[in-house]
């Protein structure tokens, strides 16, 4: 019987393709007059480097829909890290289900933690998604090749209550710091702990992100987020907090302007009196970790699984331990979708009562 070239069916609307992309060789052929069987890529020199301008664009489009999110700078590091694996003799002619198979035990061995392993698969399925139009009755293999069970309780604790207030006290007092150091360090901390904002809000954060909302009760500050263009969510910030903010801006040197950043750094000089850090700049994230690290250890509550992004997780942990409604913890948190929240929600229920108290028998 005879074969001809797994191609597409003559009329059939075509995908569209940039000019500066052709088709890549695949493997596939069909019996003459019956359908379209699935075809894969031929791994051969010219498919892996098509492979590699492929990934470009295709991350160069998911940039244009989402400017400001790291996906598509991810995407194309673990893109990159899965066609290098093909070109360091993996021994796969064929970009099948074998071939994900194989990188997925190859990921297995290289990553202890599943989400990271997660996370490299999922950037050769979203990656194969995108390209299966491209190329008429290619399959994606990924499709079938299952990730890795992942536990839904997060690997970083929240802080304890006494230990919150540790840190406080901590950066409160640090001898190695100045007035003013000391009273932006313990007033970007109580925001994080109040609000459960990530340090990449806090080195966005404006004064004039700062606004009344109750007047003399609470304000809000409108939140630059992760992924977002501008700042367009909001926490609550109460009055404690708020004094706490206000005191430190009254040592800032200067009339404050709106566009200046809520924390910003101070002059720092080297030994030959050069200005290493100019003053009234944004602080980095490394510079918030820095400082919030230096706060737990100088607090002596640092332990394993307590880093800086814990007094974001104990933000809402706070709050439900108070009974808040998880809704409302939602908004607060910005998670996106509720599931997010959920999970705080079974840490608390499984904090207050776990089944395994119920085991009195012995």
């Amino acid at each position: 019987m005879d074969l001809v070239p797994a191609l597409p069916e003559p009329g059939l609307p075509q995908p569209h393709q940039p000019d500066a992309l052709v088709p890549l060789a695949t493997t596939g052929l069909r019996r003459a007059g019956s359908e379209l069987q699935p075809v894969c890529l031929q791994l051969s020199s010219s498919t892996l480097i098509g492979l590699r301008v492929y990934l470009e664009e295709f991350t160069r489009q998911l940039a244009a829909q989402k400017p400001s999110a790291t996906t598509a700078r991810t995407y194309l590091k673990r893109g990159r890290a899965f066609i290098a694996w093909l070109e360091q003799g993996s021994g796969m002619r064929r970009l099948d289900r074998a071939c994900v198979e194989a990188y997925r035990a190859y990921l297995d061995r290289r990553f202890p933690n599943p989400r990271t392993k997660n996370g490299y698969l999922t950037a050769v399925r979203q990656f194969l998604h995108w390209l299966v139009p491209l190329h008429p009755g290619l399959v994606n293999p990924a499709d079938v090749v299952q990730g890795w069970t992942c536990s839904r309780q997060h690997t970083r604790r929240h802080l304890p209550v006494e230990d919150a207030k540790a840190l406080l006290v901590a950066l409160e007092t640090d001898p190695r710091k100045t007035d003013l150091q000391r009273a932006r360090n313990v007033a970007m901390a109580y925001l994080m702990l109040k609000t459960g904002l990530r340090t990449i809000e806090v080195s966005r954060a404006r004064i004039d992100h700062l606004q009344e909302h109750v007047p003399g009760d609470k304000w809000k500050l409108w939140v630059h987020g992760k992924g977002r263009p501008s700042a367009d969510e909001s926490v609550q910030v109460l009055r404690e907090v708020h004094d706490r903010i206000q005191a430190y801006l009254s040592l800032r040197s200067g009339p404050p302007q709106g566009s200046d950043p809520l924390f910003a750094t101070t002059a720092c000089v080297d030994r030959g009196g050069n200005i290493v850090t100019p003053a009234g700049q944004p602080l980095s994230t490394r510079a918030i970790r820095r400082i919030i690290t230096e706060g737990l250890l100088l607090a002596g509550v640092k332990k394993p699984g307590i880093v800086v992004h814990s007094l974001r997780h104990s933000t809402p942990t706070f709050a439900l331990l108070n009974d808040a409604n998880p809704t409302r913890v939602q908004k607060m948190m910005r998670h996106q979708h509720y599931a997010t929240t959920e999970i705080y929600v079974e840490e608390v229920q499984k904090l207050l009562e776990g089944a395994e108290e119920a085991v009195t028998q012995i």
